[in-house]
């Protein structure tokens, strides 16, 4: 499956760019000891051993080159930035916003519901769009809003970069109520089902200074991702070159959850976060794809790692986001401690985005479980559109080649990642600069998507 392979290196590669260089020795000697015992893997390091007959070399022991030192490839400081031409055969990719077309997502639910395709039980239905701004119009990140419904407190929610928070009802078993109140910081308002709520305080909002950014990557690292995350040790710094320059140099930590499923050598594990590129880049090297004897895959759990075990900063002032890559749905008839639609509420109770990125095996009824993750947080629903294989999407999916922007994946990710940032600064999209020779791919996208 060489089309999956520089899919989830470029998504890695291209976000741990938005820190440019590693952080200072004090910046990262947090928890230092913890980390000299297990070098960062939260509870120790897996054993990565492939099992006995598995396919394949044992990827553990083989060697890593990093890839060409970025000045290498974008040119030494103050020179002229060229990035190298993609291949011919460089991934494209495309993303959709649910959000943004609500009525048509809630028409394609329904249709999976009616191909019998099984979800956890979560119905968007009556969602309400909650945006809380400042006095100078910018948009409130971080902002805890509290939802009630005839004065009983119901649900807490924090705004995203863009100062929003989504609302839905039925997460919270409050689906026949017509009513809502929502206040936050002394501001009030009341919004019905169906609708959008305002909330002014008096702070200027945005943001000054550096902006905190979490990054927490959650890998699928079954067998079936083998190829993608042996990729992933060549190409971070290549990649990465390409967003070397961005302007707004936000103070960006990198973690990374990975999940297997029953039966394997772990379920979970994770590397806490780190502000050195060079401590991720050698956790990542370790990784090992292996086990998932079936499809679906342990997906509940290792959603419920990765918001729960890392060392998040302080939501209030941090932008928490979440890349999920991977190819196969949870076990959705499995019972577990915590299902993914309880995840989800603790995600918005966080302002946390979840990115999905669907890979080339995903079905229909992974794409509708990664966008169910994707709307309810405010993100969108990444996935692979290469050529003659067709779009990383299901069968009975309502995304056609006109609902989306075609791009290269590495471009798609930095404006995701700057588009975060601009949005809560008020400042133009910060991007790297692109290679004028480099072959284009044609704008599909259709007008207000």
């Amino acid at each position: 499956m060489p089309s999956r392979i520089v899919a989830s290196a470029a998504l890695i590669g291209l976000l741990l760019a938005a820190c440019g260089n590693d952080r200072s020795a004090e910046e990262t000697s947090t928890s230092s000891a913890a980390r000299d015992e297990d070098r960062g893997w939260i509870g120790g390091e897996p054993a990565w051993q492939r099992d006995a007959g598995a396919g394949g070399a044992d990827l553990a022991t083989e060697s890593y080159a990093p890839a060409a030192d970025a000045a290498e490839v974008v040119g030494a400081p103050g020179g002229d930035a060229v990035v190298p031409p993609m291949p011919a055969s460089a991934l494209t990719a495309g993303s959709v916003d649910d959000n943004a077309g609500f009525d048509e997502y809630l028409a394609y639910l329904a249709r999976v519901e009616s191909l019998g395709i099984a979800l956890r039980d979560f119905d968007p239905t009556g969602r309400i769009v909650v945006s809380v701004t400042g006095s100078a119009g910018l948009p409130v990140a971080g902002a805890d809003v509290e939802v009630s419904a005839a004065g009983t407190p119901i649900a807490h929610l924090r705004t995203t970069a863009d100062g929003t928070a989504r609302f839905h009802p039925a997460l919270y078993g409050a689906a026949a109520s017509t009513e809502f109140q929502f206040s936050s910081d002394g501001a009030a308002a009341t919004g019905v089902p169906g609708t959008s709520v305002g909330l002014v305080l008096t702070g200027t909002g945005g943001a000054d200074g550096p902006v905190a950014v979490d990054v927490l990557f959650l890998l699928d690292a079954t067998g079936s991702m083998g190829d993608e995350i042996d990729r992933l040790k060549t190409s971070i710094d290549s990649v990465a070159a390409q967003v070397a320059q961005l302007q707004s140099e936000p103070d960006v930590r990198f973690g990374m959850t990975l999940y297997r499923d029953l039966g394997d050598q772990f379920v979970t594990s994770t590397f806490d976060f780190t502000a050195s590129v060079t401590d991720f880049r050698e956790a990542l090297a370790d990784v090992v794809a292996d086990g998932g004897d079936d499809y679906p895959e342990a997906l509940d759990e290792g959603l419920a790692e990765a918001l729960r075990a890392p060392s998040w900063r302080d939501p209030a002032g941090t932008l928490q986001l979440v890349f999920l890559v991977a190819d196969a749905p949870p076990q959705i008839g499995r019972q577990v401690a915590t299902p993914y639609p309880q995840s989800i509420a603790n995600a918005i109770e966080r302002g946390l985005k979840i990115f999905p990125v669907a890979s080339s095996e995903s079905d229909d009824q992974a794409e509708a479980v990664f966008r169910q993750l994707a709307q309810a947080t405010g993100s969108r629903f990444v996935f692979l559109s290469y050529g003659a294989a067709g779009a990383a999407t299901g069968d009975s999916t309502d995304i056609g080649p006109t609902d989306y922007e075609e791009m290269a994946l590495d471009q798609l990710v930095v404006r995701l990642i700057t588009e975060e940032l601009a949005a809560l600064t008020g400042a133009a999209v910060d991007s790297p600069p692109t290679d004028t020779t480099a072959d284009t791919t044609a704008d599909t996208n259709p007008d207000g998507q």
